[in-house]
């Protein structure tokens, strides 16, 4: 499953520009090490959006609240196998505790993720079933993600993503193509990223095959091809002594902007 953060685009990059246009030198630390605990509670204003569960130092549950009400709107249980890695993710709905999506994630011999396997559910039954497949480059970074809808047999191939990603990890350039209905890949949208050079605290929980960068976002470009429009989105933060972000603000395309701040465990 997709680890959501509804309010938080920036923190779990869908990064991309092009190189030259990163705020920070590649050969710096993309990664620094701090004296820090994971990330525990996100809020807006003075209120709790999301919540973190780490069981041994690995993610368990992530709980999303409704800023209005502060009732659990969803909640994501993951499952690992021996060697830590995740192996299935659910999502549920937060009153009814009824199951939304499950994914369910196949590892290659050098123990990348090769394949993805995502369900629907409607009334706790089955609605319809996707799965996506990963390519990696010689450095074994992700660069390409294709998403295919229906079952393994019968699936048909209705998008992809082609990444380019900086040496420090930090994802440089996405590119989204959709397939037409003559079956012919047609570009959609380009996204270029800049990067700080302080830690991202999410990085720690992005799903395998996710395009998740080790730095913070600080401005995010979106050009839709088709209609020729350009979205611009941007991010400030606010940073503890060891460098973690403590506050981020967004500013949106519209030119409204909210505050998130983050709390850490011990």
């Amino acid at each position: 499953m997709k680890l959501k953060n509804r309010f938080l685009p920036a923190m779990l990059v869908f990064g991309v520009v092009a190189l030259s246009s990163c705020e920070k030198n590649d050969s710096e630390s993309a990664e620094p090490t701090f004296d820090r605990g994971s990330l525990s509670h996100i809020t807006l204003d003075s209120t709790e959006v999301t919540s973190y569960k780490v069981v041994g130092k690995q993610l368990n549950q992530v709980n999303h609240y409704n800023p209005e009400t502060g009732e659990v709107e969803s909640l994501d249980k993951y499952e690992r196998d021996n060697k830590g890695r995740l192996i299935k993710g659910s999502t549920y709905a937060g009153k009814s505790q009824a199951l939304v999506t499950e994914h369910h994630y196949t590892y290659g011999d050098k123990g990348e993720l090769s394949k993805s396997v995502s369900t629907y559910f409607t009334g706790g039954k089955p609605e319809y079933q996707t799965y996506s497949t990963y390519s990696y480059d010689a450095a074994n970074k992700l660069s390409k993600k294709s998403v295919y809808e229906g079952t393994e047999e019968k699936g048909k191939l209705k998008s992809f993503i082609t990444y380019e990603v900086m040496p420090n990890g930090n994802f440089a350039q996405e590119k989204q193509f959709v397939i037409d209905g003559s079956g012919e890949a047609k570009l959609y949208a380009t996204t270029t990223n800049s990067y700080d050079s302080n830690p991202n605290p999410l990085h720690a929980f992005a799903e395998p095959g996710s395009a998740s960068s080790p730095n913070n976002l600080v401005r995010s470009s979106m050009a839709v091809h088709n209609s020729q429009k350009t979205f611009t989105r941007s991010y400030s933060y606010k940073y503890d002594d060891s460098g973690h972000p403590i506050s981020q603000t967004v500013t949106l395309p519209n030119g409204k902007s909210q505050t998130f701040n983050y709390v850490y465990s011990n």
